[in-house]
């Protein structure tokens, strides 16, 4: 063994070869990790100069070997037992670094805590009394270069994100406390002070990704544009709505005046026939008045207020109208109720040959409800819900209401529909 190297046998030259070039390659992994797990500088710095030295060892050892260098190999005058020793030595140290950087990872300290710290995915900032930045994550360091293109001094700098005249590089968009990148992501920014046990007053600044959020908010945002584009014209479609019933309701008005009229026809030629033109009763020419009148009266005036319509409607067929009460604001169900006030008018004159007709509105935050009675003559049974009323029970009870009709001891229809929501806020 203490035979100089060139000159020893084959395989033990051999066998050296190979342990000094497992040597290097255990150096050269052992280089990546250590660099990679972010271990001690001057550890870092003896693999290094290890490895380079091994590499050097190596190649002279090609150099001089019988095998590779032939007879014209350096020849270095060094003892076997030396060169082996000085590779197991370096391998040796390697293993140690190896070992020792895997126990310093299993235990906590502040190198540990700081690893940590910087590998935080949420960018965290502390400064203290002074302003100066006391302990600042990686995370932060790169938002900070993202919003403002340069790193972090003092506080003032992060306080002026907050403000809502700061305005960041281009291709960053401010919302508030919140900055959307170039790259979609979305950091919100707060701050927090506290102070620490030992009395030293500290600021913290946090950036967490709120992407998620943030592209949950632009949807909820289109879909709300969709909605009111959608609310826009179920409005313009609920108003034709009710102006196309308001002219179906006139228009049934209007057959029943038409009705009223034909049998009043009849019943004139009848007598005309009968030549008893001096015995007309005072009923018939009433009946003729109050036909013409409705008639006259149903659609002069489709741009005005319903309520004033049934008034003039009311004076010319001889009916006091009295209310008590105010219509809801709602137009729609304000619209249901004056219809149910409509019919009665017409019934009121048709059937029960009255002259006062009473209607009291009212309202909760929930509903608006109407209730009808007349002077006219009381009903001598159940009343039959004909054309007209069971029109308007139909209308009542589409917009969610209740009608009901009561006959004895007297007429009474009281007409309830709950309001919209819009109505109610």
């Amino acid at each position: 063994m203490m035979t100089c190297f060139f000159k020893i046998d084959s395989m033990w030259q051999i066998f050296l070869l190979i342990l000094s070039q497992l040597t290097v390659f255990s150096y050269v992994i052992s280089t990546v990790f250590l660099y990679r797990r972010g271990c001690k500088p001057l550890k870092l710095t003896g693999v290094v100069s290890a490895f380079v030295l091994n590499t050097i060892l190596y190649i002279t050892l090609q150099l001089d070997s019988r095998i590779t260098g032939g007879t014209q190999g350096i020849h270095l005058h060094v003892p076997y037992i030396i060169l082996l020793l000085a590779v197991l030595l370096s391998f040796g140290y390697n293993i140690w670094a190896l070992v020792s950087e895997t126990k310093v990872r299993k235990t906590i300290n502040r190198n540990s805590i700081k690893d940590a710290f910087d590998n935080l995915p949420t960018g965290v900032c502390f400064f203290n009394g002074a302003g100066l930045p006391v302990l600042c994550n990686r995370m932060m360091h790169r938002l900070s270069f993202a919003v403002c293109g340069k790193d972090l001094q003092f506080i003032t700098e992060l306080e002026e994100w907050l403000e809502d005249d700061f305005t960041p590089v281009s291709g960053v968009k401010k919302m508030r406390k919140t900055f959307i990148l170039p790259d979609g992501k979305a950091w919100h920014l707060n701050k927090r002070n506290f102070v620490h046990e030992s009395g030293n007053t500290y600021a913290q600044f946090t950036a967490v990704d709120v992407t998620e959020l943030y592209e949950k908010r632009e949807e909820v945002i289109k879909e709300n544009e969709q909605l009111q584009k959608v609310q826009a014209d179920l409005q313009k479609l609920s108003a034709n709505v009710v102006a196309v019933t308001r002219e179906e309701e006139i228009l049934n008005t209007k057959m029943r005046v038409h009705d009223e009229m034909g049998r009043c026809l009849i019943a004139a030629q009848k007598y005309l026939k009968e030549g008893n033109t001096d015995s007309i009763p005072a009923s018939l020419a009433t009946s003729w008045q109050r036909a013409v009148s409705m008639i006259k009266y149903s659609n002069d005036t489709p741009d005005e207020d319903m309520l004033l319509q049934i008034r003039k409607t009311c004076e010319f067929v001889k009916l006091d109208f009295i209310k008590t009460g105010e219509l809801p604001k709602s137009e729609k169900v304000a619209y249901i109720l004056t219809c149910a006030v409509r019919e009665c008018v017409t019934n009121a004159v048709r059937y029960a040959e009255a002259t006062e007709l009473y209607a009291d509105f009212s309202e909760t935050e929930t509903e608006a409800s109407v209730t009808l009675t007349n002077n006219g003559k009381l009903p001598e049974g159940e009343i039959a819900e004909g054309g007209g009323l069971s029109s308007l029970r139909k209308r009542v009870e589409r917009a969610g209401g209740q009608m009901i009709v009561q006959s004895l001891p007297i007429f009474r229809l009281t007409v309830t529909i709950p309001k919209e929501k819009e109505d109610i806020m």
